[in-house]
């Protein structure tokens, strides 16, 4: 028989008369549970080196090893259960939140890989100085930072 999934993510879909019904349900909700204002820990690619608590994730990196092993690219979320995989879809965007600060904060998936997103500073310089555009702006990039559109400002 073959199991029957959503063509986007994979979530397992129940069959007519399948035996076990609860087993796919509880993994397709806790595929959702991950996919929902997806957040990784990091960028990892030994998921041995890891301390994994329940609901954690990862974003798998380039050169996946152990449990890993070719799922370069993909999410990886922790249960009791072991790890579970999503593959990403074009624009799906997460939040990372440690590691190397230079992937550290939104990355979007366009279809091949993961592009981090780059820090926008405020405005600076120049001759004349227009310091209520300016305060504007600032005000502007806080907010796309505070609700997770921009990356942090670097530590």
């Amino acid at each position: 028989m073959t199991t029957l999934q959503t063509p986007r993510f994979g979530l397992p879909l129940l069959a007519v008369g399948q035996a076990h019904k609860e087993l796919f349900h509880n993994d397709a909700l806790l595929l959702l549970d991950f996919l929902m204002h997806p957040i990784v820990q990091g960028v990892a690619d030994d998921p041995d080196l890891l301390q994994p608590a329940e609901g954690d994730c990862w974003l798998v990196g380039t050169s996946p090893v152990s449990a890993w092993s070719g799922k370069a690219g993909e999410i990886a979320g922790w249960s009791t259960g072991g790890w579970h995989f999503i593959k990403p879809q074009e624009t799906m965007k997460i939040i990372i939140l440690s590691g190397d600060p230079s992937e550290t904060g939104s990355a979007i998936y366009d279809g091949t890989g993961w592009q981090i997103m780059a820090q926008i500073s405020g405005p600076t310089g120049g001759a004349v100085v227009d310091s209520e555009a300016r305060s504007a702006i600032d005000s502007i990039l806080d907010l796309l930072r505070t609700v997770r559109i921009l990356p942090e400002n670097p530590i």
